[in-house]
């Protein structure tokens, strides 16, 4: 079965239930589990004018703060269930060519550098426009993905 578990986490209630059930396998069937948070930064990046707004390189360093804490406090929840989990930060790291990437695909990516053997991501189950104009992670996973993935509905 699924020997090396990665779950994405952003804070969501849909990614908190994503991350129960991460917690829940990896327990059940003494799996890795490995944490990840996607720090997507290129909306601050490439923002035409916003540098004369706020300090961009402030605001990148706020939102890789807020995903360590976020990975941190996860790490912390997987612990208190039982479950040891190690964590990742997946960015850009300032190189433009890998800043216009999809979230789906940092994931993906991480998945395959760490050899995980299932995904675990909520879903908000949107449809018609507020799919459209907020977009779908989840959606994006399962068109991309080379590995198996648990999808989790948010309450």
């Amino acid at each position: 079965m699924y020997k090396r578990i990665l779950v994405a986490v952003d804070d969501s209630a849909t990614s908190n239930a994503a991350l129960a059930e991460a917690i829940t396998l990896a327990k059940t069937l003494g799996a890795a589990l490995r944490i990840v948070h996607v720090a997507d930064e290129a909306p601050i990046r490439h923002a035409v004018g916003l540098e004369a707004v706020i300090d961009v390189s402030q605001a990148e360093k706020a939102m890789r703060d807020a995903g360590k804490a976020l990975l941190e406090a996860a790490a912390k929840t997987a612990a208190d269930a039982g479950v040891q989990a190690d964590t990742a930060l997946l960015e850009a790291d300032g190189q433009i060519e890998t800043a216009h990437r999809r979230v789906a695909e940092w994931i993906i990516e991480g998945a395959n550098a760490w050899q995980a053997d299932v995904i675990v991501a909520g879903t908000h189950g949107r449809r018609g426009f507020a799919r459209l104009f907020v977009g779908n992670v989840a959606e994006d996973l399962v068109r991309l993905a080379t590995t198996s993935l648990v999808l989790v509905r948010g309450k």
